[in-house]
């Protein structure tokens, strides 16, 4: 029987697909797969899956409201080196929330890309 195997791509909205490219390459370190056009930026993270910044005629976000009101990201990207990335990203002007300590579930903090989708940066599972 079929059944999902894994996920391949991504697509974010963004009205500039250079500068969200090069904000995601510079701040979470995703490879540029092939030329940035006006219409569309194709990055990899080194798992694998691909993250297409298409271009919208609009600002619109991933971002959406959970039932109580809180701003909620559509996507979750664990990361290595966790804190050495946090402070990459502050050190570059990145809009970061503070670190979180989750307990059992890890560290996480949220980064809003240039056109303010908000991205759930995670350290992974804590080591028992």
């Amino acid at each position: 029987m079929g059944s999902v195997k894994e996920i391949n791509c991504i697509y974010i909205p963004t009205t500039n697909t250079e500068k969200t490219a090069h904000w995601y390459i510079n701040n979470l370190g995703l490879e540029l797969t092939a030329p940035i056009t006006e219409n569309q930026a194709q990055l990899r993270i080194p798992s694998g899956t691909s993250i297409f910044l298409i271009k919208t005629s609009r600002p619109t976000t991933l971002n959406y409201l959970e039932i109580s009101g809180t701003v909620q990201s559509a996507l979750t990207l664990e990361v290595n080196d966790f804190h050495i990335l946090y402070l990459r990203m502050k050190d570059n002007g990145a809009n970061v929330s503070d670190i979180e300590d989750n307990g059992s579930c890890g560290l996480n903090f949220y980064a809003y890309d240039p056109d303010g989708n908000k991205l759930d940066i995670w350290s992974g599972w804590p080591s028992q």
